[in-house]
């Protein structure tokens, strides 16, 4: 008789991010990460994929917090502090992470380990790990860089040098075999550098849709933003330039962040503006429901090139017109639906787009709204992001075992708006010699 064949087990892959374990961001909506939501999709997403631990490191001392209120989030398996003092806080949590790591080598060992951007805990990991003569497969999620490719002075390098915790982006970038980015102006740096990179903006949960919500139906029309307070989302250039010009319209704004209290003091005056919220992500999808066009003002600068303004998926659950730019590849996300501004006419543009929409019929701004619901959905949804993304990740996880980066790379993901230096259509081997599981027939 012949020998039974071994069970078959998922790949192994640990993600090291910042979202907030369950139930944290509805008792701290103030500190919650700006990828939270995301980051719990996307991880979610894979699991039907891949055996998936997960660690996360932020302010809030997690073993310490009641969490019985429910928020969305992801059940680390071990959760990291960096908090004032810093330097003491990451000395620990390095040690922390690593003993754990390590014991965790006795009966899981990760094929692949997926990192979150660059911040010194995990860096400090990495760079360990990258030395190692067998290693899993490094993969860096590119959510956000405001260093990554930025001209730095001497001094300023020679200052890295000599912190602790302190590795320039461009320097820790190198480390990882392939790169999974937010944003489609990343594209050129990795394909020059022959690393395998796959754009994956973000995606849509079908069970969060707002389908017929009420919205206005009489009286001015309503534009709304929500999302984040700080200067690199446009937000407050957006409030300056609508109440500069008087016009027959109305902006609601719903922030969050230290800039939030500011903003609404600045503008308190203002009869048509007005603040609300902060709501957590349930709340602020109600509220741009209530709204007739829903805003995207982000600026062209050099913190935003390495980004993606997330909120538009946001946005899109409303089923309301979007005004954007095309930063970061949004209008190949958004559609011929969506309205647009030229950022590099930011002032001028945006205030004609406001005056337009100001006067447009609003069952013309609910069909757009609806049919860039519509194609999101189709195209986006994270059940298919994360088929997508697991695709990519196999691949890479075959080609790329060892410290030698992955080398070679061709071809373009046909799904729309999402990039891919792999072929769509290829046969896949699988993950690893230990496992017989492979992804094959997800395409």
């Amino acid at each position: 008789m012949s020998a039974p064949n071994p069970p078959t087990r998922k790949p192994r892959l640990l993600y090291l991010g910042n979202a907030f374990p369950p139930g944290v961001s509805a008792l701290f909506p103030e500190l919650q990460p700006a990828g939270h939501l995301i980051e719990t999709n996307l991880v979610g997403s894979l699991r039907p994929y891949y055996d998936i631990r997960s660690v996360g490191i932020s302010s809030v001392e997690v073993s310490r917090l009641d969490l019985a209120r429910s928020s969305p989030g992801l059940p680390h398996a071990l959760n990291l502090l960096d908090r004032p003092p810093e330097l003491w806080n990451w000395w620990r949590s390095l040690g922390h992470l690593r003993r754990t790591y390590q014991q965790w080598q006795a009966d899981w060992s990760p094929d692949l380990i997926v990192v979150c951007n660059f911040s010194p805990v995990y860096n400090a990991f990495i760079r360990r790990i990258a030395r190692q003569a067998k290693r899993p497969s490094l993969v860096l999620y590119l959510a956000d860089s405001t260093l990554l490719d930025v001209s730095i002075s001497r001094t300023k390098r020679l200052r890295y040098r000599l912190k602790p915790f302190k590795w320039l982006d461009n320097e820790m970038a190198e480390l990882y075999d392939a790169c999974v980015a937010v944003s489609a102006d990343t594209e050129k740096r990795f394909r020059d550098r022959a690393r395998p990179w796959l754009w994956l903006a973000n995606g849509m949960d079908p069970a969060r849709i707002r389908r017929n919500a009420t919205g206005p139906e009489a009286g001015p029309i309503t534009f709304g933003y929500f999302g984040h307070a700080g200067d690199h989302t446009g937000i407050h250039h957006l409030l300056k330039l609508f109440t500069a010009t008087p016009r027959a319209a109305i902006l609601k704004v719903c922030c969050f962040g230290k800039a939030r209290s500011q903003l609404a003091q600045q503008f308190a005056e203002v009869q048509n503006v007005s603040f609300h919220g902060p709501f957590d992500s349930e709340g602020c999808v109600d509220f741009g429901a209530s709204c007739d066009v829903l805003i995207n003002p982000r600026l062209r600068m050099p913190g935003n090139r390495n980004n993606f303004p997330s909120k538009i998926f946001e946005y899109a659950l409303t089923g309301r017109a979007i005004l954007s730019n095309q930063l970061s590849g949004a209008d190949r996300i958004l559609g011929p639906n969506a309205y647009y501004f030229d950022v590099d006419d930011y002032r001028a543009s945006l205030g004609r787009m406001l005056d337009v929409l100001t006067e447009t019929p609003r069952t013309e701004l609910r069909r757009r709204g609806a049919e860039i619901q519509r194609h999101l959905l189709a195209e986006y949804s994270w059940e298919t992001q994360g088929r997508r993304l697991a695709m990519f990740l196999n691949e890479c996880q075959a080609r790329g075992n060892t410290q030698n980066s992955i080398q070679d790379a061709g071809g373009i993901l046909a799904a729309p708006g999402t990039s891919s230096s792999f072929g769509d259509g290829l046969d896949l081997p699988a993950a690893s010699t230990s496992s017989s599981y492979n992804l094959r027939d997800l395409r």
